[in-house]
């Protein structure tokens, strides 16, 4: 026997029709602005509703129906029928059905209900996206189901071994995770991993020679840190790492091996880094240095340092800069050493004109420069050299598809080959700020094609974010005022601490781009691009210590007119400096000094100006290519640019901002010494 279905009350059908009495509510006949839309075409009717219909009717309950879509009130409905009548239960998406649908089950309700279900439908699906983003954030806690439950999420294969005796007495569980191309062992014990293995299955050496190494830094993100346990270690370091094995193993085909690509490339620029470490050792300035300051020299000023599996993660990254670069090292803890690189990966290939991913180890010729150079665009100017670049061969794969008419040029007419749909892409990081000039040249180097409109931001408003409570007027000058405090050590090495006050003008606004991939199809177009890089990288430091997140930024605060003089008082004791408590306070407190900074980023330039022996000194520094800095004009030095006898020269003068790395540093430095 069939259970009636409560949701759908069907009408009689027309054998069995009953008159129905014309039913109104107070609303129905308010909502007509022309006779037009009237039920009947002649205007409005008048019925007096009976009490019990006036009752009965939607317009008085507390349902959906009662009111309409667009408005608080019954009387904004903008149907042009009554409340209570078959063609609004429909406009109103009702549970009606008509008995007309003919098997189809499309009635009064399927028609009025499309386009709310359909809103319905999108707005579901958006917010189920914002929840798996908010998922895949999180990538879980360090336990065995965790770790494979985030093996499979990145399309790696997962099986369970298990040991039985060993030697603790606790069963030793291993998970094998594979990829097409590699293999990654993890040895369990109570959910504590004991043991990471990494291999490349039929990988060449190249590749094999480095998986100790990154088999060590996949162990430090499994193990427990300070505070850490079973029950709050995260997989977020060891998520990161593995998520960039998979997506190069996951680019690899039969006949193609991404991680010989990188390690090819690896193996082509440290040769580079070699021969130009050996060149800079020969020089006359580098005497007497130690191998990691002559190291340190080639990162920062020649084709950089090549690095695999470094600073926790996984992979090629092509060092260019490193902060207190000119400092000698005592320790060989870097933490306090920010470091500068390009992360050489693979990415899909994202137009069929860029050129491919090629597999080669020979990018660079064994004579590393060439003999005669004539001709030649690009040089070494440090060493006078061209280096002597080569052009790999392309890598064909078997193409499982005939090649088409819009096949590449050259590739087609090779029967049944066809490149890889795969290419090499260069990160930043960390992300770095240029003026959109040089970022159209750096795009146009590799020949990318540059999206001018992607990013309209100014270069100081990526640099200096605008505060929520600053007004800004587009095309006007800029200015950023901030509060540091510099530590000087004096003749007897006792250390005292001067707070500066510090204003940074940005006269020329210029827009800018942050910089964070680049697609790339040679290794020379990183070097070339590196002279230039590190001119922003040097800016970036030197800005960010006097006016970025760790200085004291200045509020503008408006005054207003009508201020009492309560008010007035109160703000001018708050600005004042407190009285020293004792003589050791006194010699951690002076009074503020002023520094004002104007920056110029075409040409690339600062201007720095303070008080100096009772006049105002005015410096002028070009900041070059590799960050190297030269002193334009100053009046800070005699007539022959000479310090009276301190034995400073202007060219002292930008070297110890090279050194430093600091404004307010270098300011104390002048003062000290031709104060």
């Amino acid at each position: 026997m069939a259970t009636p279905t409560p949701a759908k009350q069907h009408i009689p059908t027309s054998t069995q029709a009953v008159a129905t009495p014309p039913v109104s509510t107070p609303f129905s006949t308010s909502n007509f602005p022309h006779p037009a839309f009237s039920p009947h075409g002649h205007g409005h009717r008048s019925v007096v509703p009976s009490p019990q219909q006036v009752k009965k009717s939607p317009a008085n309950s507390q349902t959906l129906y009662g009111y309409p879509s667009g408005g608080n009130h019954p009387t904004n409905s903008s149907f042009g029928v009554g409340y209570d009548s078959p063609s609004a239960a429909m406009a109103l998406g009702g549970g009606m059905d008509l008995g007309i649908d003919g098997g189809l089950g499309v009635g009064a309700g399927g028609i009025g209900g499309v386009g709310g279900a359909r809103g319905d439908e999108e707005e579901r699906r958006r917010k189920l996206g914002v929840v798996v983003e908010i998922l895949k954030a999180n990538k879980g806690h360090l336990s065995e189901p965790g770790m494979e439950r985030l093996a499979k999420r990145v399309g790696l294969e997962c099986l369970w071994e298990t040991h039985m005796g060993s030697s603790s007495g606790t069963p030793m569980r291993t998970l094998v995770i594979a990829g097409s191309h590699l293999a990654l062992e993890i040895d369990f014990a109570n959910n504590v991993v004991k043991k990471v293995a990494l291999s490349f299955p039929e990988s060449p050496e190249i590749v094999t020679r480095h998986t100790d190494k990154a088999g060590d830094i996949l162990l430090r993100d499994l193990q427990f840190g300070e505070g850490e346990g079973p029950l709050t270690k995260m997989l977020d370091k060891f998520a990161g790492n593995l998520e960039r094995l998979a997506n190069a193993d996951k680019l690899s085909t039969e006949g193609l091996n991404c991680h010989e690509a990188i390690a090819g490339i690896y193996e082509s620029l440290v040769k580079l880094h070699l021969w130009e470490v050996e060149k800079l050792g020969k020089e006359g300035e580098m005497a007497g240095k130690d191998g990691d300051f002559i190291e340190r020299m080639a990162l920062c000023a020649k084709s950089g340092k090549p690095v695999m599996h470094t600073r926790d993660r996984l992979g090629l990254s092509l060092d260019y800069w490193e902060s207190k670069r000119r400092l000698a090292r005592k320790t060989k803890s870097k933490e306090d050493v920010q470091t500068w690189s390009l992360l050489v990966e693979c990415a899909p290939l994202s137009s069929p004109l860029f050129p491919a991913l090629r597999v080669s180890s020979n990018w660079l010729s064994t004579d590393i420069q060439k003999a005669n150079p004539v001709g030649e665009l690009f040089s070494d100017d440090s060493f006078g050299l061209v280096l002597d670049w080569l052009e790999p061969e392309n890598t064909l794969l078997t193409a499982t598809e005939p090649p088409g008419g819009d096949a590449m040029e050259g590739i087609g007419q090779t029967s049944g080959k066809k490149v890889p749909e795969v290419m090499l892409v260069a990160r930043f990081d960390p992300p770095l700020i240029v003026p959109m000039t040089l970022a159209m040249q750096i795009y146009n180097s590799t020949s990318v094609q540059f999206d001018v409109f992607s990013q309209t931001n100014t270069f100081d408003g990526l640099m200096f974010p605008h505060g929520p409570n600053e007004s800004v007027e587009p095309g006007e000058a800029r200015t950023i005022e901030t509060e540091t405090e510099v530590p000087v050590f004096d003749s007897n090495g006792e250390r005292t601490v001067h707070t500066h006050r510090n204003t940074l003008l940005i006269e020329k606004i210029d827009y800018g781009r942050t910089m964070t991939e680049l697609p790339f199809s040679h290794p020379r177009q990183l070097v070339e691009m590196l002279p230039y890089l590190r001119q922003y990288a040097f800016l970036t430091t030197v800005l960010g210590k006097t006016f970025g997140g760790k200085a004291k930024h200045i509020q503008k605060v408006e005054v207003s007119p009508q201020k009492s003089k309560r008010d007035a008082f109160k703000d001018f004791m708050s600005q004042s400096s407190p009285l020293p408590k004792s003589p050791k306070d006194a010699k951690t407190t002076s009074k503020s000094f002023k520094m004002d900074v104007t920056l110029t980023t075409q040409p690339l330039r600062l201007r720095v100006v303070f008080p100096f022996k009772q006049e105002t000194a005015d410096v002028m520094f070009d900041i070059k290519l590799n960050g190297v800095v030269e002193v334009v004009s100053q009046n800070i030095l005699g007539g022959d640019g000479k310090g009276k006898g301190k034995g400073l020269t202007v060219g002292d003068l930008g070297r110890m901002l090279e050194v430093c790395e600091d404004l307010g540093t270098w300011v104390e430095f002048v003062r000290r010494r031709l104060g």
